[in-house]
C-alpha cells in the first residue's frame, strides 16, 4: 500500500469540494493508510476506526456478487447516506478486501452528490489503473 495515494485522492477531492471532506482511508485486510479532517479523526478512537473499516471489508465480500443478481455491472462501489455524511466504499478490482473509504459532509457548503459521483468516477479512471 502507497500512502501517497491516500494523499493524492485527500488533494484531488478537496480540490473540489474543501473543508466537507472528513476522510480518505485506503485499506487493506491488515492495514490501512488514512487522513482525516481534525475533528472526524477527534471522533473516533482508534478501535473505532479499525471496527469500521472490518465491517467494510466485510461489507464488500457480501456484496461482490450483486452485479450479477441486479444486472447492473459490477458493482465498484457501496455509498452510505447518513444525515450529516456521504460515506463512500471504493473496492480495489483486485482484491475484495482492499480499496478506499471516502467521507463526504453532506451537510456541509458545498460538496453534492454529484461530487461522490465525481469520486467514484476519479477512483475508477485515476487510481484504479496504478493498483
Amino acid at each position: 500500500m502507497k500512502a501517497q495515494f491516500v494523499d493524492e485522492v485527500w488533494d484531488e477531492l478537496y480540490d473540489r469540494v474543501g473543508a466537507d471532506l472528513r476522510c480518505v482511508v485506503q485499506f487493506e485486510a491488515t492495514s490501512s493508510e488514512a487522513k482525516f479532517r481534525d475533528d472526524v479523526r477527534e471522533a473516533y478512537e482508534l478501535s473505532e476506526r479499525q471496527h469500521i473499516l472490518d465491517e467494510t471489508i466485510v461489507q464488500q465480500l457480501s456484496f461482490s456478487d450483486q452485479g450479477e443478481e441486479f444486472h447492473a455491472g459490477q458493482l465498484r462501489s457501496f455509498v452510505r447516506v447518513f444525515d450529516s455524511a456521504w460515506i463512500l466504499t471504493w473496492r480495489q478490482p483486485s482484491d475484495q478486501k482492499a480499496g478506499f473509504l471516502v467521507s463526504i459532509q453532506r451537510d456541509g457548503d458545498v460538496a453534492t452528490m454529484n461530487d461522490v459521483e465525481d469520486c467514484i468516477q476519479y477512483l475508477n479512471e485515476e487510481i484504479r489503473p496504478r493498483l
